[in-house]
């Protein structure tokens, strides 16, 4: 078996324990995938942030258009890969072939122990939170919500805070769990449905942005840079702070496209609905996102957008009375059709690793009736449950997402890697203007990495040392799978 084959997923030794997860996802529920991991409570979320740090709409929304170009970049890259070496794992796979199991262990284990399973915590607490507008529950005296404490002088542990919240957020993790676990038919029915949702919820806000707003030229009135930031008068360091913690929010909303590509060997054609999904979806999601914040602008001031913890139902109550309820409605559908993709995906990193022999043994289980690697989505559901009742899942995904980006700029030198060392294997689909555009995402990517330590550097730290935790855990499988080959 040549190395080629045995990267890439395809040979004829492994199709068995390959089609263990039945090929059963078409083109509709990949791009569902798309728009369902990247679309769920940054669009609601990040607008006031970024209105304060930016106080110029129009910046704002270049911000947005810019983190829109260089995620499609990504995306590109992304999409080369995917559709030449559709793996279960996606990126984790792409790193171990490219740059050696270290590398790709240090990715899957930040999937899971944080980056995949933070994101499931933070967007099931805010369902839980929008869905209280809808009926209150109990929560505990203060003096019960006050036990914990801070660590590293920025996280906070007060896990009985907000106790009646997160246990509805658990509920809801729970629910998407057995979704996925009783069959990925089901998963993928219920992700198909949602991309129309969820492509409905963003034009709603959209058109009552063009029916209210006085002027459609309202987002783009005023400075480019306000007089806060004016480079000619406070120097270029307060403007490259403020944009680069922008960017941090826009990116965090914008992130989830490079999740479809775990479930590469689950696609019914891979080589062709890989790129066709990734474009279409991240096309989708930036005109949508770019149009609700212009929406936002056009109804409220730039000081009421940085001052409101609910922008959207703020916006959209200018002009329709019952907008808080409906925009709480909204959330609420997109926030859990976020969770079923989130779900759905991410359990097949851990199922590649553990297969892979780099995590525990009985991890790659498959559920011999439903076909779904059901160990996994529950180890996914329990972790990500601890992290919810932590009530550090904001500040821990606010700390990786310079981590996800530095994996993001090894996946597009992946792609320059593959083409040097597999030259010969077909590729479906290739990159334009390569090698400049994923050189250019990699430069990016190692720049934006080092602005956010510069400008966060505690944060940084911490979030750099919840990934390094893992290297022990990297040493003990390497050492067993050695162990188990020597027993053989």
């Amino acid at each position: 078996m040549s190395s080629v084959e045995s990267g890439a997923g395809g040979s004829s030794a492994r199709a068995t324990s390959l089609r263990d997860l039945p090929r059963t996802l078409g083109m509709l529920t990949a791009t569902a995938l798309v728009v369902g991991s990247v679309v769920g409570s940054g669009v609601f979320k990040k607008a006031a942030p970024m209105a304060a740090q930016l106080p110029s709409p129009t910046l704002v929304l270049l911000l947005w258009v810019a983190a829109a170009l260089i995620s499609f970049l990504g995306a590109l890259c992304a999409a080369e890969l995917a559709s030449t070496f559709p793996d279960a794992g996606g990126l984790y796979a792409h790193l171990r072939r490219a740059f050696g199991p270290f590398t790709g262990f240090l990715y899957g284990w930040s999937v899971l122990s944080v980056i995949q399973t933070g994101t499931l915590a933070s967007i099931a607490y805010i369902f839980a939170e929008y869905l209280r507008v809808f009926g209150g529950w109990g929560e505990p005296s203060p003096a019960v919500a006050s036990l914990g404490g801070t660590f590293f002088g920025v996280i906070d542990f007060f896990p009985l805070r907000d106790l009646g919240t997160k246990f509805v957020a658990v509920c809801c993790l729970l629910v998407v769990t057995v979704v996925n676990v009783l069959g990925v038919r089901l998963g993928a029915r219920v992700q198909d449905a949602f991309l129309w949702i969820k492509l409905g919820i963003l034009a709603l806000i959209i058109g009552v942005g063009v029916v209210g707003a006085s002027s459609l030229l309202a987002p783009f009135e005023g400075p480019l840079v306000p007089p806060g930031l004016d480079p000619a008068t406070m120097g270029w360091g307060p403007l490259m702070a403020a944009v680069t913690l922008g960017l941090s929010g826009v990116f965090w909303a914008y992130d989830g496209w490079i999740n479809v590509t775990y479930v590469g060997t689950e696609m019914k054609n891979p080589s062709r609905d890989f790129p066709k999904a990734l474009a279409i979806g991240m096309a989708l999601v930036s005109l949508g996102y770019v149009g609700v914040n212009a929406a936002y602008f056009a109804l409220l001031p730039i000081d009421k957008v940085a001052s409101s913890s609910l922008v959207a139902s703020d916006a959209v109550s200018a002009v329709v009375p019952s907008g808080a309820v409906l925009v709480a409605i909204a959330v609420i559908l997109s926030t859990f059709g976020a969770l079923n993709s989130t779900a759905l995906v991410s359990a097949r990193v851990y199922w590649a690793m553990s297969r892979d022999g780099l995590l525990w043994r009985g991890i790659d289980a498959v559920h011999r009736r439903r076909q779904t690697p059901h160990v996994s989505l529950w180890i996914q559901f329990v972790w990500s449950s601890a992290l919810v009742f932590s009530g550090t899942f904001d500040q821990i995904t606010d700390m990786l997402i310079f981590v996800s980006w530095a994996f993001y700029g090894l996946l597009a030198v992946a792609v320059v890697v593959a083409r040097v060392r597999f030259p010969d294997v077909p590729r479906p689909f290739r990159v334009p203007g390569y090698p400049w555009v994923p050189l250019s995402f990699a430069l990016f990517s190692a720049a934006f990495v080092v602005l956010s330590v510069v400008e966060n550097t505690r944060n940084a730290l911490v979030g750099a040392l919840l990934v390094f935790l893992g290297v022990p855990f990297y040493l003990y499988f390497s050492w067993r799978s050695r162990q188990s080959q020597v027993g053989c």
